[in-house]
């Protein structure tokens, strides 16, 4: 991955193929210990689990795509577990034949390109298990 930073509030990062999406920006946030962001992305991957949120069973329902996809768009947020950085992604991806997927990005492998934008905030961000939903949760005042 390459990444240039211009007054730490805003990094563009380039992924490049073979790059595991999650892992990068994990990397990425402690390198330049960011105290959180929101991340917009685009480009081409070649693998991905997309995952919905069950909240009566409270575990993830994935489906896994393993083919060359488009990522017509991807959101999401940096925040902290403890000493780890959380990526939180979602994203809709699209198919040679322009039907899509969408959901919660629980991983992705980048197969050309992938061009990330976070915008920094100057605040760190801290999630904490939430026993009634089953999810780390913002863990916001």
């Amino acid at each position: 991955m390459k990444a240039v930073g211009a007054a730490r509030d805003l990094i563009v990062a380039r992924l490049v193929a073979g790059d595991e999406v999650i892992a990068a920006l994990q990397g990425l946030a402690k390198k330049e210990a960011i105290p959180s962001a929101s991340v917009t992305g685009l480009g081409a991957i070649r693998e991905v689990t997309l995952a919905f949120y069950d909240r009566i069973a409270r575990e993830y329902v994935e489906k896994r795509l393993t083919e060359d996809l488009e990522v017509a768009s991807m959101v999401g947020n940096i925040a902290w577990l403890g000493d780890e950085p959380i990526v939180h992604l979602h994203g809709v991806v699209s198919r040679r034949d322009a039907t899509t997927a969408a959901g919660h990005i629980m991983r992705a492998v980048v197969s050309v390109t992938l061009e990330v934008m976070l915008v920094i905030h100057p605040v760190r961000l801290a999630r904490r298990a939430d026993p009634d939903i089953g999810l780390n949760l913002l863990d916001l005042p």
